[in-house]
């Protein structure tokens, strides 16, 4: 672009250097610390370096479940049995005793019920839905958020 001359509306050089919203958003690479915290009361769900939630087995058993609070790493410890492939009843916040479950909305890898947190980037915070099926690791931000983050893992690169 010259600088002695006024830009023109329709020029090339005005499309090709727009700023577009792709190059805004902050990208969550595989490992990144999510900052937890519960929809509804909004206090952080992590415990001693792991994500604590409640949880309610399939035969109506309460207990605890613990999870990493890293992007794609999977570690997973609870004081009830939970079996693989059996999706847990409920998850619910440690602090307010609120369900997570999220009704209306199914893991994209099967029909097993969905729970949300929130999770903070920088000063973002966005729903963040998991599947309540052990074993299962399908995870996504809510679509309405994609402009401002993206997971490293997504299908958009």
């Amino acid at each position: 672009m010259c600088p002695d001359q006024p830009p023109k509306k329709d020029s090339w050089e005005n499309i090709y250097w727009k700023a577009h919203h792709y190059n805004e958003r902050t990208v969550l690479k595989s490992g990144s610390f999510l900052n937890s915290f519960c929809p509804h009361c909004e206090q952080s769900v992590v415990q001693d370096h792991m994500i604590h939630l409640e949880t309610v087995a399939e035969n109506g058993e309460t207990g605890w479940v613990e999870f990493s609070p890293f992007l794609n790493v999977f570690e997973r410890r609870s004081d009830i049995r939970l079996p693989d492939g059996k999706e847990v009843d409920d998850l619910r916040c440690c602090n307010c005793h609120a369900s997570l479950k999220v009704e209306g909305m199914q893991c994209e890898r099967g029909d097993s019920h969905v729970a949300c947190l929130m999770v903070a980037i920088s000063s973002i915070r966005v729903p963040f839905y998991f599947c309540m099926r052990e074993g299962c690791h399908w995870h996504c931000i809510d679509p309405d958020d994609q402009h401002k983050i993206i997971l490293d893992d997504s299908m958009e690169w």
